[in-house]
């Protein structure tokens, strides 16, 4: 399963993982830079997240119609330009604009990505490859985030942003010479494919991903200040500290596959129930860097168990119900949780703003708490039209 086209596409989710999360490592280091607060900076993380939803569906929906290989070539171009922007802003809005100019081209790279999954491995293999992809994300926050958090202790931020770019670069090449040349089948117009935002159950299952992602994101873009002010961490520890979440983070990832076949999406409420518990326990666990050490460890393992069930589903609904909508379908999971991310990240802005670092385990909670409802009722749906597929296979067995 892993050929050379299966980790370039890993490596390639790693580079963007890496570019989106960055920001979260180096918040206090770009504040003190570029003299703003760091709510203010905060804004970084929640407008490339706003870009991001909106870009993924839309721009990959436009885009699908173009040669896939070509088209993904240019966007790797562009990624590669927009974080020399970055490394290179000479003040905050210049920096700001290259963030969003990043989360739009990020958004459809990493969309038309998955497309190529079922092109670079046996097709009983998708569902890994697919994982896999979204694996590099969380190999981003093990080594790409806290690699960059440690280089920047001893030079600027701004290497960060230089790193990127380097591996970016190797990465352009190998994409150059190695992915599959071979183009999508003829997909719908843009309106068209739109259409499987109206099947009930696809808002369902994005509006259940948008509030664990917003629960989760409460927290994560404020883990540095919470270690650092609440816990006490020293500043030599906290790279250690986001590698070993970090490790949590794609621990849960590559359970992920796992809790699919135990029943994905009709049991996936379960996983929002215990991450709302947690979320409420961290508010009052912070002050204490075991117990609340713990509890984050534990936020880790639970923060990406939803992608696989979800991005399956998103998949077969589009192929049973929607022909020509795959690449839309392929979109929607790294679209709708960089919604949440973006209301996560809003909302916990507002929380510490009122009422400080010990809020946002309570906002998180509620946030949880809604998506676990909407999951429970996208459970019980689908398991009743589970039942009535049975019934309709037992009556034409009867006749």
């Amino acid at each position: 399963m892993f050929n050379i086209r299966v980790m370039m596409l890993i490596t390639l989710s790693f580079v963007l993982g890496t570019c989106e999360y960055v920001v979260i490592g180096i918040l206090p280091n770009i504040a003190e830079d570029m003299k703003v607060s760091i709510t203010q900076t905060g804004l970084l993380i929640s407008a490339f997240a706003v870009v991001y939803s909106i870009g993924a569906p839309l721009i990959t929906a436009y885009l699908s119609r173009f040669p896939r290989y070509r088209t993904v070539l240019i966007l790797m171009f562009l990624f590669i330009l927009g974080n020399v922007g970055c490394m290179l802003a000479i003040n905050y809005t210049c920096l700001l604009i290259a963030r969003i100019f990043l989360a739009g081209v990020s958004s459809a790279l990493i969309s038309m990505s998955m497309t190529f999954a079922p092109d670079v491995a046996p097709r009983k293999y998708t569902s890994s490859v697919i994982s896999w992809i979204f694996a590099g994300f969380n190999i981003a926050s093990v080594v790409g985030v806290p690699f960059s958090l440690f280089i920047t202790q001893f030079t600027t931020w701004r290497v960060a942003f230089l790193f990127i770019v380097g591996v970016s670069c190797i990465l352009f090449l190998l994409m150059w010479k190695f992915l599959p040349t071979k183009n999508l089948p003829p997909t719908n117009n843009i309106v068209e494919q739109l259409v499987l935002l109206k099947d009930i159950r696809i808002i369902m299952a994005v509006s259940a991903m948008i509030l664990s992602g917003s629960a989760a994101y409460c927290f994560y873009t404020y883990l540095s200040p919470i270690l650092l002010s609440e816990m006490h961490v020293s500043t030599e520890l906290l790279t250690l500290v986001f590698v070993i979440f970090g490790v949590a983070a794609m621990m849960s990832n590559l359970l992920s596959p796992v809790l699919n076949l135990w029943g994905g999406m009709r049991i996936l409420w379960i996983i929002f129930a215990l991450q709302a518990v947690f979320l409420l326990l961290l508010s009052f666990t912070m002050q204490s860097f075991v117990l609340g050490g713990a509890i984050i460890f534990i936020l880790g393992l639970l923060m990406y168990l939803l992608n696989t069930p979800t991005q399956m589903y998103y998949l077969q609904i589009s192929k049973k119900f929607y022909p020509g909508t795959l690449a839309l379908a392929g979109s929607l999971t790294s679209s709708a949780y960089n919604v949440g991310i973006a209301m996560g990240s809003f909302a916990g802005s507002y929380s510490v703003d009122l009422a400080g670092l010990e809020s946002i385990g309570i906002t998180g909670f509620i946030f949880a708490i809604m998506a676990t409802i909407v999951s429970y009722l996208l459970a019980n749906r689908i398991k009743k039209e589970y039942k009535e597929v049975i019934a309709r296979a037992k009556r034409i067995v009867a006749r």
